[in-house]
């Protein structure tokens, strides 16, 4: 039996907004995660969909409205995680359910984000596209702390209640979504799964207020 030849993905039918939408995306994340925030042009965004730089422009303002897209996106699939999770597994449980899609945030994203900050946000541009990630972002720790309320309770315990709660937790999953893709933890033949069943439980002894 012959092999099987791999197929190329059909190009996005004329007319079609939404799908030109995801190519252009796909196409400026490959380049962040290939060669990082600074190979991000609207030029080769274009190359990399298909299309001419005046279609990006279409549908982004520039490259930077671009990589708040690409963020929030990230951030919506976590949310979406988030409100579908069986909060019964407990607080460790939850925070190991959404972690895959932590890594993958950082792994694709977070990397070019000090250097977006400093572009973007530190140089005083305040576009639509910035305002709608930190609102996303928001939406993501408001989410997080709901459902690790809920995994909390369904156990009977209680989270402590500090506004820097949220914030605490998701440095927490950046921190070991780093070490997971640096292999940091590895150099000390510290495996994968031992530091994220760490890690995790951790994190929830120090948001459950105490007995």
């Amino acid at each position: 039996m012959g092999k099987t030849e791999a197929t190329e993905p059909a190009p996005t039918a004329w007319g079609d907004a939404e799908g030109r939408r995801r190519d252009i995306l796909a196409s400026a994340e490959k380049l962040i995660e290939e060669a990082g925030y600074s190979a991000l042009t609207m030029r080769a965004i274009a190359a990399g969909a298909g299309v001419s730089s005046g279609t990006v422009y279409q549908y982004f303002g520039g490259k930077e409205d671009v990589f708040v897209a690409l963020t929030a996106r990230r951030l919506e699939d976590i949310q979406a995680t988030l409100s579908e999770v069986d909060v019964k597994i407990g607080v460790a449980g939850v925070l190991r359910e959404i972690l895959p899609q932590v890594v993958e945030l950082w792994r694709r994203l977070g990397r070019s984000a000090p250097q977006w900050e400093a572009k973007v946000l530190a140089g005083g541009r305040r576009s639509k596209g910035v305002t709608t990630s930190a609102t996303v972002y928001q939406h993501t720790l408001t989410a997080l702390v709901k459902t690790l309320r809920e995994a909390a309770e369904a156990h009977g315990q209680a989270l402590i209640e500090d506004p820097a709660l949220a914030h605490w937790v998701w440095d927490a999953l950046i921190g070991v979504a780093d070490d997971l893709l640096l292999g940091g933890s590895r150099q000390d033949r510290i495996r994968p799964e031992r530091l994220i069943a760490f890690a995790t439980e951790a994190v929830e002894r120090s948001v459950v207020a105490p007995n």
